[in-house]
């Protein structure tokens, strides 16, 4: 991929820790921490977590079976973080397009979920738990 961007993840008492630094030099702009959750209700309506960090804005990304081409096609939806906990309530329908979509959006076709920071140069420093799928 090129790019130069470096993460660390660390998993603490129910809390997961990333650090690092996205760069947009080499072609580079992304770090992502993605999971592969077990199946997810054809009823699910989309996801919610708490965080907290460095007044950043992050991304959730959503990866779908049978899309040919992760991580360039995505689905996402931005999130804006300060020192202090937030919960954050994502519905699926506010997650917009990215890349070459070509399965549909339903909850039971969520491939991947992944924390992202994404597409231009500043520091990683992002802290979220309870993540859950509502």
């Amino acid at each position: 991929m090129g790019g130069k961007s470096e993460l660390s993840a660390n998993f603490e008492q129910g809390v997961v820790k990333l650090d690092g630094e996205v760069t947009t030099k080499n072609n580079g702009g992304f770090v992502r921490l993605a999971h592969r959750p077990n199946d997810i209700n054809k009823n699910a309506k989309g996801i919610k977590f708490k965080a907290r960090g460095n007044n950043e804005t992050y991304e959730v990304h959503l990866t779908l079976k049978g899309v040919k081409m992760p991580p360039w096609s995505y689905l996402s939806s931005t999130f804006n973080v300060s020192e202090n906990w937030q919960e954050f309530e994502i519905s699926f329908s506010d997650f917009k397009k990215n890349g070459y979509m070509m399965a549909s959006m339903k909850p039971q076709n969520i491939r991947d979920i992944s924390i992202a920071g994404y597409g231009r140069d500043f520091d990683v420093d992002l802290e979220f738990k309870d993540v859950t799928v509502f």
